[in-house]
């Protein structure tokens, strides 16, 4: 999909610099790519103590276990 959007030459400059990319369009790739990961990440923080997680991993790897057991 292509968008257009209008960048001075300084944050174009910048923006390859800090990305380490020669073009325009690949520094912005991949600093959107980046920024993407930056919100997912701090999303899933903001998540932190909000989700309830039940301690029942030793009964569920028994169970795997068993089954692995008994396919043999």
């Amino acid at each position: 999909m292509t968008t257009s959007i209008d960048l001075t030459e300084q944050e174009i400059a910048e923006l390859k610099s800090l990305t380490n990319q020669s073009d325009a369009a690949s520094a912005v790739r991949c600093a959107t790519t980046e920024y993407l990961r930056f919100a997912r990440r701090k999303r899933l923080k903001e998540l932190s103590g909000q989700v309830q997680m039940d301690d029942n991993w030793r009964g569920l790897e028994d169970v795997e276990l068993k089954e692995q057991h008994g396919r043999r």
